[in-house]
């Protein structure tokens, strides 16, 4: 089974499951775009963020993760998804999801995960995700059952010329990854700005 099959799985069958646990809402979905390679830097690092990108995204992602969102470590493999080990590099999870990108997949990426390289060598467009979900006593920890838990997903955004290469240079693949990161530092304000 192809790992974009195993997404798909994923989302139509944890999706009803985790719908059914956190009432969730996804404003402006619709910036999703239904086909073609996609980065979606979630701001949210939650053991549950994951499975709630899956049930509150309109197409199949996979999840890159680090942290405390990456500890369902072999759950997420069988998903399709990719988990960055502890104190290991994460080598494996980055050619994978370059690859996943140059495939045309969505790629939503959780906790601190150096997403340069992959920008910089597919050259994908990136969304934010801001999620706003009740705090928890550790990152650990999910959301208690039928907490309400809003995803606001931004414009999409491409990627400067300057930073895409087949064969990035550090310097690109920090500035690329620097890019991102201001992207998606700026997004609360950004929405705090428009009322939302």
């Amino acid at each position: 089974m192809s790992r974009l099959t195993r997404a798909a799985h994923a989302r139509n069958l944890v999706g009803p499951l985790i719908r059914s646990t956190y009432r969730i809402t996804a404003h402006d979905s619709t910036n999703v775009p239904t086909t073609g390679a996609v980065v979606l830097l979630c701001d949210w690092s939650n053991i549950a963020a994951p499975s709630v990108l899956k049930a509150g995204i309109a197409r199949p992602v996979h999840v890159w993760a680090q942290g405390p969102a990456a500890l369902p470590g072999p759950l997420l493999s069988i998903t399709g998804d990719l988990a960055v080990p502890e104190n290991r590099p994460g080598v494996r999870s980055l050619r994978e999801a370059t690859s996943f990108l140059e495939a045309g997949e969505a790629v939503a990426v959780c906790g601190s995960v150096d997403v340069g390289y992959a920008l910089a060598r597919t050259g994908a467009p990136v969304q934010t995700v801001v999620v706003d979900a009740p705090s928890t006593k550790r990152p650990t920890d999910p959301p208690a059952r039928r907490s309400g838990i809003t995803l606001q997903i931004g414009p999409l955004r491409h990627l400067p010329d300057r930073l895409r290469s087949d064969r990035p240079t550090r310097s690109v693949v920090r500035a690329a990854n620097e890019w991102a990161r201001q992207l998606l530092s700026d997004a609360p304000t950004r929405r705090l700005e428009l009322g939302q």
